[in-house]
């Protein structure tokens, strides 16, 4: 099922108001693009839209990201290149063949430097008849003004608690309560309760520390009340713009944990980063 916040791009394009480019900002990009894929297929039918169809390869090649007319940019190392940019522009300079649109998804949007974000704006400037465009980042705030004030600005949060069993959860609250209450004992804790866990278990109680951060933030930027996460109700004394750069602090980490890392290492890089 797709994101209902997302849901909105697939109703404004059968109520024929679809914009040109879109800013979305996400506790998983990931996830994100593959419920953005699901759309784009949806758009770009030529027949009636049924999920995992037949009747031609449309979806398939969306899916595989196979699409000529579809152009997923993701950093070159630290940035996005002018050059990758350029790149699109080439490819988008002829009308599509296989879908009714050119689209293009740009990861990790706050990674564009001046250069590429400058060349990105012809198309948020004088935007052209069937080309469709979709910037994701963790925080809108990193996006350069530029494009971020050309853009329809969507949220788009995921609830990471699926799966998480209590013990991961209290290992959370109480390493979440260590690293912003007592500080100095979080290395002990990590050494203690923490540092003993698999991959997995490490990654999903950084998963749930993203949702805590992010729920934080959204009811703080909302100014909504507080129900949830009472036991680190400290946090919503915090500046949204702290509580996102926690979040993109743990993202970030969770994110080596896909590498062959140490895992002692990220621990310790938690709590001197998130201070």
């Amino acid at each position: 099922m797709v994101n209902q916040n997302l849901n909105q791009i697939l109703e404004h394009f059968h109520e024929n108001r679809l914009s040109h480019a879109f800013l979305i900002e996400t506790n998983s990009q990931e996830q994100t693009l593959q419920e953005l894929k699901q759309i784009l297929k949806e758009i770009n039918c030529e027949q009636e839209y049924k999920i995992d169809c037949n009747y031609c390869n449309l979806c398939h090649m969306i899916e595989s990201e196979n699409l000529p007319s579809l152009v997923i940019i993701r950093p070159d190392g630290q940035t996005i290149r002018k050059e990758q940019v350029m790149d699109l522009k080439k490819k988008f300079a002829t009308m599509p063949i296989y879908s009714k649109f050119n689209m293009y998804l740009i990861m990790n949007a706050e990674k564009l430097n001046l250069s590429s974000a400058n060349t990105l704006l012809k198309f948020l400037e004088e935007p052209e008849t069937g080309i469709l465009g979709f910037f994701l980042t963790n925080n809108k705030e990193n996006i350069i003004d530029t494009i971020k004030s050309r853009c329809q600005i969507i949220t788009c949060f995921y609830d990471k608690r699926e799966g998480i069993d209590d013990l991961t959860y209290q290992l959370t609250i109480e390493l979440m309560t260590e690293i912003h209450l007592s500080k100095d004992k979080a290395f002990l804790y990590n050494k203690d309760k923490v540092g003993s866990l698999s991959k997995d278990k490490l990654q999903k109680i950084f998963c749930e520390m993203i949702e805590v951060y992010f729920y934080y933030y959204q009811q703080i930027i909302k100014k909504l009340e507080i129900e949830k996460y009472l036991e680190v109700s400290f946090l919503k004394k915090k500046t949204p713009d702290y509580l996102m750069k926690q979040l993109n602090i743990v993202q970030r980490l969770e994110e080596e944990l896909n590498f062959n890392v140490n895992l002692n290492m990220i621990l310790d890089r938690l709590v001197i980063e998130t201070r």
